[in-house]
């Protein structure tokens, strides 16, 4: 399945950006839909997002690079070579390269450099950025190319010519007998593109009839080059790369007719499992409260006087153990008991220092065992052992909760 695409036209004047973008939806091939938006309006399924520089903001130029300027030298490089051919200084220029320039850097050569004005471009992408559309490329509307091709855009009363040539993108004055002053072409070779409102006006002004070609489609064809000026601080890293692929995954598994028995197939899954998770708990809970209520029940009729139950193993246990004192019969808790469960996991040649008992508990000093494996023991017989210094334990009585 070919990627979604949407194409933002940027606009000349950066506060121009807050009325909205000419935009383009495509499928990589054709344009879906077209219109004009605001940022918080534009098509949100596209799985990559495209904004077009327009030639206007544009400047153009063949730079020399030495040998060996490829790496972290490269921007100081470009930058002094174009010191002297820009009115502004270089660090107010964003200077974006061919996609070829770390191989001509290295070895040395010609390179084509694209520049336009930072200010300006940040802020004609603010608008997007306040509305959380993430631009993953920025391509020029047109570039250099091996064959001269002749645009012809804009609308029959305001049109410009723009020429796309091996030397670079000219502005061509509306006068077609001036244009000889721009280079040597053939202009009944050159190949001529004009726009729905622009086809009448190119058919006067050249020898032969144009190819009709929209914006929109013109759009597309620009995003098909290798042109990509998103570099600098507008640079697209690893993380960039694979945030754009995971993207375009999801917009094409939520919105693809491919995917739909898929997408229909996960949510009836959860549904499911949101149910059945329901239910297990709703069983549990039932079954907590109906062992709770038995609990209570067993309490009270063992023992009458007992009119509330909050703690039932514990209130239990303490009616036992009151019963053994009344019958003069050693409890649980007692000393002798503790004593002995103590004797039955104390290991071999070890006697402790100091015995003592208090409140219900058993306090022994100067023991060194595994407090794991006594533990166990210990709980095997109903008690546990608490480690309350480095040789001092605390054996008590355990109540199940």
């Amino acid at each position: 399945m070919k990627l979604l695409m949407l194409i933002l036209q940027l606009p000349h004047s950066a506060a121009d950006a807050t009325q909205g973008y000419a935009h383009a939806f495509t499928d990589g091939k054709a344009v879906r839909q077209s219109g004009a938006a605001l940022a918080i309006n534009l098509p949100r399924q596209s799985g990559e997002v495209v904004a077009l520089v327009p030639h206007s903001r544009l400047a153009w130029f063949s730079v020399h690079l030495p040998p060996g300027s490829h790496g972290p030298r490269l921007m100081a490089v470009l930058e002094s070579l174009l010191e002297e051919r820009v009115l502004d200084t270089p660090q107010q220029l964003h200077i974006a390269c061919a996609p070829d320039v770390m191989a001509t850097a290295r070895a040395g050569g010609d390179v084509w450099v694209a520049v336009c004005d930072k200010q300006w471009l940040r802020e004609a992408l603010a608008p997007l950025q306040a509305a959380n559309v993430t631009v993953q490329r920025l391509v020029p509307e047109f570039a250099p190319v091996a064959a001269p091709v002749l645009h012809i855009i804009g609308t029959a009363d305001l049109w410009q010519c723009v020429l796309s040539h091996p030397q670079g993108v000219t502005l061509l004055p509306p006068n077609p007998s001036q244009w000889h002053a721009f280079g040597e072409f053939d202009l009944a070779a050159l190949q001529i593109m004009a726009e729905p409102a622009t086809i009448e006006r190119a058919q006067q002004m050249t020898p032969h009839v144009p190819t009709l070609q929209s914006a929109g489609d013109r759009w597309v064809q620009a995003c098909q080059t290798d042109w990509d000026l998103a570099q600098g601080e507008w640079a697209q890293g690893r993380s960039q790369r694979i945030q754009r692929a995971a993207q375009a995954a999801w917009q094409i598994f939520r919105h693809a007719p491919a995917w739909r028995t898929v997408r229909w197939g996960l949510v009836s899954l959860l549904l499911v499992q949101v149910l059945t998770l329901n239910a297990m708990a709703w069983r549990e809970r039932n079954e907590l409260r109906d062992q709770q209520t038995r609990m209570q029940r067993v309490v009270q009729e063992t023992f009458p006087h007992i009119s509330i139950v909050v703690d039932a193993p514990l209130q239990m246990q303490r009616e036992i153990n009151t019963l053994a004192k009344a019958s003069g019969a050693l409890g649980s808790q007692d000393f002798e008991s503790l004593l002995a469960a103590l004797g039955e996991v104390l290991p071999e040649r070890q006697t402790p220092h100091q015995l003592d008992y208090v409140d219900q508990g058993l306090r022994v000093q100067g023991l060194s065992f595994d407090s794991d494996q006594v533990q166990n023991k210990l709980r095997q017989r109903g008690y546990r052992v608490q480690q309350e210094d480095q040789d001092s334990w605390l054996i008590t009585m355990e109540v199940a909760p």
